[in-house]
Parts: C-alpha cells; structure tokens; sequence
C-alpha cells in the first residue's frame, strides 16, 4: 500500500515539525541553580518568639517573587497555545476529518459484511438447534436460552464445531434434568418451574418449598377449626348445666297472696374453666332466654 502514497505525501517526510527550540526553556534551566539556592537559604531559616516576624517576611517575599513568576508562565502558556489552537483547527480540517470520515465509512462496510457472515452461520445454528429439539422432545425449548454468541472465527468455518459442540451439550443436559424430573412425585409442577429457570435443582426447591407452605397452611387451618369445635363445645355444656341448674334450687318462700304459678324458682352455679369468651356467650345465651341473673 506504501507505493500507491504520492511523494509529497510521505510521513516520513516530517510535515508537522517543531524546529525551533523554546529559548525560554533555557533560561529556566539556566536560573534553577539560583532558585534552589534561594529556597534552601529561605527553609534554613529557624523560627523562633524573637525571628518569627523576619521569617514572615522571608515567606512573604518567596511568595512575590513565586507569584510573578507564574504570570511569565501563564503568559507564555497563552502565546503557545494561541498559535496551537489555531493550527489544530487547520489540521483537523486539512487532516483528521478526512481520515475519521473514511474509518467510519469502512469500518460501517467491514461491519456490514461481518454480520451478513454471522447471520448465515447463526441461521445454519438454529435448524441444527431445533433438529437437536426435536430428537430429544423439548419443542418448548428456545435457541436463544442457549446463550450461543457467533464469533466471526466460528463464522468463517465451513462448519461451527465448537458452537455445535455447545448447543448439542446443552440440549443435553436439557433433556438429562427432564427425564430425571420425570421419575420424581409432582413432576409436572416441577416442570412448570423448570421451564422458567432451566435448574432442576431450585426447581425442585422451589416446589418443595411450596408444599411446605400449603401443609403448614392446612395445618393451621385445622388448628383454628379444632379450637373453634371447643369452644363451641364448652359453650354448649355450660348451657345444658345453666338448664339443668346444676346447684339444688333454692325456693322463696311466697305469702298467701300470690298465685303459685307465679312463684319463680332461684337457683346459682358456678362455672368452672370457661373463658371469658365463653361467659361471653353465656351471658349472651341467658339475655335471650329472658333469664335474669346477677
């Protein structure tokens, strides 16, 4: 490709060259030895209740001395970097664009063929998928769950070995955790979860996990049922002995004056281990049978 350069075109030739050397530069270099004499004398200075003022002094004058100083850098920092900006916008011009325009161009060509490649290689993966589906029975089985990236090496062989090999092992192992989940209890729901995460193992976790949840449940459940047959038992025997007055009545005497059917028979029991839910409910039961109690 050399060749094909015109002459007056050649990188070798040096286009873009500095020739002239800072003469700054060489006075920097030239003033250092006074510089470092000046700063040595500065810090040799001992600070005590009797010099600190000198010492103030001594400081302050490095600083001026410091501070114009960095007005001459600054100043030739500007005369530099005048001209540069300026010159960066010719070469960016006359130069760098033409250059990034024709690697963006080429690289979108390279691009466009790559890819053309890749999606050829990618197509003849895909029918080798699904027949690999279909000889082990997972039609539910996507190629894209195989993680499979085409690389332009595996694209440019005539046959993709190595990403056959990776789609053949994980059909595989695909059909290796169905046939096992197939021998256990509840596969079918266990199938369900699998099909969402590919791991038979948390699979089988997962559905595990919610039997567990189901059996609790129902055991709780059973539990509540069991204490509310109690109570309502309870409640039902402390009715039955509030009607069969558990303790002998005691009867009032009545004067001549009153009918005897009028007489009202007192009787008083006690309850023995109801709670105050069931008392609740006895009081509840004596209201609406009219009875009075204190």
């Amino acid at each position: 490709m050399t060749e094909c350069i015109p002459d007056d075109y050649r990188l070798q030739d040096e286009i873009i060259k500095v020739t002239q050397l800072p003469i700054i530069e060489e006075r920097l270099w030239s003033m250092k030895e006074s510089v470092d004499q000046r700063v040595e004398k500065a810090m040799s200075l001992v600070c005590t209740e009797e010099t600190i003022q000198s010492v103030k002094a001594e400081r302050t004058a490095l600083n001026k001395e410091f501070a114009a100083l960095e007005e001459q850098r600054k100043q030739v920092k500007a005369s530099i970097m005048g001209p540069y900006d300026a010159f960066e916008v010719v070469y960016r011009e006359c130069v760098s664009l033409a250059f990034l325009r024709a690697d963006e161009q080429l690289k979108m060509k390279i691009a466009e063929i790559e890819n053309e490649i890749k999606r050829r290689c990618e197509e003849g993966l895909r029918e080798y998928f699904a027949e690999l589906c279909a000889a082990h029975h997972l039609d539910w089985l996507s190629y894209e769950r195989s993680g499979i990236k085409v690389d332009m090496a595996s694209a440019k062989a005539k046959t993709p070995k190595r990403l056959r090999e990776q789609l053949t092992q994980f059909v595989v192992s695909v059909s290796e955790d169905v046939d096992r989940i197939n021998l256990l209890e509840n596969a079918d729901e266990i199938m369900v979860e699998y099909k969402k995460c590919l791991n038979a193992a948390s699979a089988i976790c997962t559905v595990h996990e919610r039997h567990q949840r189901v059996e609790s449940e129902k055991s709780a459940r059973a539990n509540r049922e069991a204490i509310r047959a109690a109570e309502a038992e309870m409640v039902e025997r402390v009715a039955q002995a509030a009607a069969e007055y558990l303790d002998p009545p005691v009867i009032v005497p009545v004067t001549q004056d009153k009918d005897p059917e009028e007489i009202i028979p007192r009787c008083t029991f006690t309850a023995l281990g109801a709670t105050r839910a069931q008392l609740r409910r006895l009081k509840e039961f004596l209201e609406e049978e009219g009875i009075d109690y204190e």
